[in-house]
């Protein structure tokens, strides 16, 4: 495989193609200092098979909000620490070195944020930034400067520079940020002068030193740069020294799909492939690639040098691994829900992954062995059920899983059908193939009884069943069917549709119906989507929007008849007509078979949605948690 060849970049030989792309973890302490949690998550990547890691983001300044600190020489023998850990397992390191710019969030409530131009972002502060000074301009250069040395003395191979996803150096390049009329503004050559510079002061202050930049292939904002301005960038980065340049797509506040399942896989290599015809340096693409096979389809075609991919690693550390030895069929992969990684990061919380909650928790699988070997019945096969027969059976346990379909998922396999979460489908696939490998039995199209349970004479039980639709008391209910039914294809639907309920499911399921009905999605609360994580609902209302579903706040469901649904609303009673009503209100656990179990097992718990319903990501974590005390 090509993604398995080496590749050498201005004098550093990286064994591979797979690059672990920079990402704010929101594992460093309060002052951007490491932490053995940071250190363990990239140990557990390099370990796993990766050619070339980077670092970051990594703030040049103290005052920014999140970011490992770099711009203090006192915080150089910590970050020392990291590129000894990649050099172990012969992985290249850079550090990627931002300022936000006008995204800036500040420990300081005094500061105000700096850009180009005096331009407020839509997102994040909001705050109108100050405009620099050509002498505040040259500061920030130096400063970049100091922290690449930094870099250097640490031992890292290289450094990146953040010209993406809308911070400072990305805001220059922009004709949508920078409305200058100095050198720093107006023509093209321009905008790129503050990139270009620091570049220059980096080879001044460290010699002959990597410097790769980040930079988007289309900004995808409105009055922004498209691939086309930016292949131009790319050519003047690469003249300015650049020796590989890492494309990624959009900035943070684009208003069109970059990481979810609305994204094909690879669905962004076309910016890659173009920036690559303006530039003779290696170049490397991100977003959306969690699959070898993709990843490889990629090089092949020669729409880059090298692959990014954070989720896919965050999802399974031994990815590159798994890919290189023929075992891409136990990759664990990941599914573009966002519920750990980009929803925690957006509201300061640290990374973690539904598929995989041992991400950040790498020192727990350290010594994953039971003292005392048990016998334990696990109910249920979707994600709680999965995810603690897995470790369980790490630890030593006798695992056996009894499972009512012929298939792992869940709930999952019901949401696949959605083309908002297609991606579901590979969860159940992969513990299909992992599972039986840990020794784990499993009892496929068996409805677990009471009786079948006890007779296993288990230690522990685990009762992971789920949860059934929510059959709410309005009249004429019986006029109408569930969502899940319509998901799995156990009930079909005429030309109009009106769905009651209009939560992940509710949206799941407009968004399936939406190419072949006319579909109503009615809320009772002001939101649609209250329950979708917030990197993901805007997506998931632009796909709504865009495919003609009309979606009612504030509407209630008083009666179903057979031809329409009455509703009350703000502004009082009316009839919606429908085919069919589809009924997405939630769910209720299923808890009775641990009622019947309770007293008559030496251990009995319940996880996920039988406990509470929930998101599945809290199932997972549950399931982990229990198995680490089991």
């Amino acid at each position: 495989m090509k993604l398995f060849e080496p590749i050498e970049i201005e004098g550093m030989k990286i064994k591979n193609r797979i690059v672990l792309p920079a990402a704010e973890l929101n594992y460093h302490t309060p002052d951007g200092g490491i932490t053995d949690r940071l250190l363990d998550f990239y140990r557990e990547r390099a370990k796993g098979g990766i050619g070339l890691a980077i670092v970051g983001v990594a703030k040049i300044e103290p005052h920014f909000f999140g970011g490992l600190a770099i711009h203090d020489d006192a915080y150089i023998p910590q970050l020392a620490e990291i590129a000894k850990v990649f050099h172990e397992y012969d992985v290249k390191c850079a550090v990627q070195l931002w300022h936000p710019g006008r995204y800036e969030i500040s420990f300081d409530p005094e500061r105000t944020p700096v850009a180009p131009s005096p331009i407020p972002p839509p997102i994040f502060s909001k705050r109108t930034p100050r405009e620099l000074t050509k002498e505040e301009i040259l500061k920030i250069e130096e400063e970049f400067a100091d922290a690449a040395v930094r870099a250097k003395k640490a031992g890292f191979d290289a450094v990146e520079l953040i010209g993406s996803a809308g911070y400072l150096i990305s805001q220059f390049f922009s004709p949508a940020t920078n409305k200058r009329k100095d050198e720093y503004g107006g023509s093209i050559e321009n905008r790129a002068r503050f990139a270009v510079e620091i570049i220059q002061r980096i080879k001044e202050k460290c010699g002959n030193y990597p410097i790769l930049i980040r930079i988007p292939g289309d900004e995808f904002v409105e009055g922004g740069n498209t691939v086309k301005e930016m292949k131009t960038i790319a050519k003047i980065l690469e003249d300015a020294g650049v020796c590989a340049i890492n494309v990624m797509a959009g900035w943070h506040e684009s208003r069109r799909p970059l990481t979810t399942m609305l994204v094909p896989r690879g669905g962004f290599a076309y910016l890659s492939e173009e920036i690559k015809r303006a530039v003779s340096v290696p170049v490397i693409i991100a977003h959306r690639i969690n699959d070898p096979f993709i990843a490889e389809k990629i090089l092949q075609e020669g729409k880059a040098d090298m692959v990014a991919m954070f989720r896919a690693l965050l999802a399974d550390p031994e990815f590159s691994n798994k890919a290189k030895q023929g075992r891409a069929n136990e990759i664990r992969y990941c599914i573009a829900c966002n519920q750990g990684c980009m929803d925690n990061v957006m509201q300061g919380m640290p990374v973690t992954c539904l598929v995989n909650p041992t991400a950040g928790r790498e020192a727990e699988l350290r010594n994953l062995k039971t003292e005392k070997k048990k016998k334990i019945v696990i109910v249920g096969g979707g994600p709680g059920g999965c995810v603690s027969a897995e470790f369980l059976a790490m630890k030593g346990h006798r695992v056996v899983l009894f499972e009512k379909t012929d298939k792992l998922g869940g709930q999952f396999n019901i949401a696949s059908s959605s083309p908002l979460a297609y991606e579901f489908a590979e969860f159940g696939k992969y513990f299909m193939n992992i599972l039986p490998k840990l020794g784990v039995e499993i009892r496929y199209n068996t409805t677990a009884t009471a009786e079948k349970v006890l007779a296993e004479k288990p230690d522990v039980v685990i009762i992971a069943v789920g949860a059934s639709p929510l059959i709410p008391p309005i009249p004429g209910v019986e006029n109408a069917v569930t969502a899940f039914d319509v998901l799995s294809g156990k009930a079909k639907v005429g030309k109009k549709v009106v769905i009651i309920g209009a939560g992940g499911v509710g949206c799941d399921t407009a968004a399936m119906l939406a190419d072949k009905c006319k579909v109503t999605l009615i809320e009772m609360l002001p939101k649609i989507g209250q329950d979708i994580g917030i990197s993901t609902r805007w997506t998931v209302l632009l796909y709504l929007n865009q495919k003609g579903v009309e979606m009612l706040t504030e509407t209630k469901a008083v009666e179903i008849k057979k031809n329409a649904v009455v509703v009350e609303t703000p502004k009082g009673r009316k009839e919606i007509e429908c085919d069919t009503a589809v009924i997405a209100v939630g769910t209720k656990p299923n808890d009775g078979l641990y009622d019947q179990l309770k007293d008559k097992v030496p251990e009995i718990y319940k996880i996920g949605d039988c406990l509470k319903p929930r998101k599945a990501i809290d199932a997972t974590q549950e399931a982990f948690e229990l198995a680490l005390k089991i």
